[in-house]
């Protein structure tokens, strides 16, 4: 009797193993890609609270502002409304491959 493996064995066993590979490649792209996302948002709530803060406490204005954090660039705008009696500042924060990820308002 011969020892070993026939080719239908190690054609299901390649197979097989070749499938695992590929389920870890994609679930490690998809990791990857949201811990990107959680950072970029982190960097634009950031960026977006030191914005209103300036905007409401400061007098500055940063419509269309771009603000570079930690080699991200993150564009700011901002708008101002009244509602009841209030004066609303909204601002948006996010980066130009994920676009808007923050909305933060103040009601003063």
């Amino acid at each position: 009797m011969r020892k070993g493996f026939t080719l239908l064995e190690v054609l299901i066993a390649t197979a097989i193993a070749g499938m695992a590979f590929g389920t870890f490649i994609v679930l490690a792209g998809r990791s990857a890609d949201s811990t990107d996302l959680l950072l970029k948002t982190t960097l634009s709530t950031v960026v977006a609270n030191n914005s209103i803060n300036s905007i409401v406490y400061g007098g500055k204005s940063f419509n269309g502002k771009k603000v570079n954090i930690l080699g991200y660039t993150v564009k700011v705008n901002q708008d101002f409304e009244e509602l009841m009696g209030f004066r609303v500042v909204k601002v948006e924060a996010g980066t130009p491959d994920r676009g808007v990820l923050v909305e933060l308002y103040e009601a003063r």
